[in-house]
């Protein structure tokens, strides 16, 4: 999760720190999109401004229409809360899980369940993302990080409390 991990617990900011501020930057620090930043008045649902319907496909998203377990890294959801159409967003990351902004509050990974799935009115993918598999995080065998003497010290403790090597792995 390191990989977006600088975007969770920011405060919310109208315009620069909220959900499509949050979209923005995960898409330009994860798959390097760089998505325009739209005006958006603070009320923009409340006039009737439609804004995510009016703009996804000049910026390069498609609507998807396939059953959620088909959603990927990186696929956008639409939400419409307490509004009759989209005004809140944010994007799928891994184990069914999404990343977001909700008004007042700090941006966070939360189940995909609850208002945001309930509210949810669209799932987005765009044409610029076409790996949108979860980037892999490096394993490393801790003994890698010991120096050779400590390496032996260990198998050999090892050894002593678990018996042959063999069996300890």
């Amino acid at each position: 999760m390191t990989h977006y991990q600088h975007l969770l617990g920011r405060q919310f900011e109208w315009q620069v720190k909220d959900c499509y501020g949050l979209l923005r930057d995960f898409y330009k620090d994860i798959f390097h999109v760089d998505l325009p930043n739209f005006a958006r008045p603070e009320d923009f649902y409340q006039r009737g401004l439609n804004l995510f319907q009016e703009h996804y496909r000049e910026v390069g998203f498609r609507e998807l229409n396939v059953h959620p377990s088909e959603y990927k890294f990186g696929d956008v959801i639409l939400c419409a809360i307490d509004s009759s159409f989209g005004n809140h967003c944010g994007v799928f990351v891994e184990n069914g899980r999404v990343i977001h902004h909700l008004y007042g509050r700090l941006s966070e990974v939360s189940p995909f369940r609850g208002i945001v799935r309930n509210s949810c009115i669209g799932v987005y993918r765009h044409k610029d993302v076409t790996d949108v598999s979860a980037p892999q995080t490096e394993v490393k065998d801790l003994r890698d990080f010991l120096s050779p003497k400590k390496q032996k010290k260990l198998d050999e403790l090892r050894a002593t409390y678990s018996g042959p090597q063999e069996q300890a792995d």
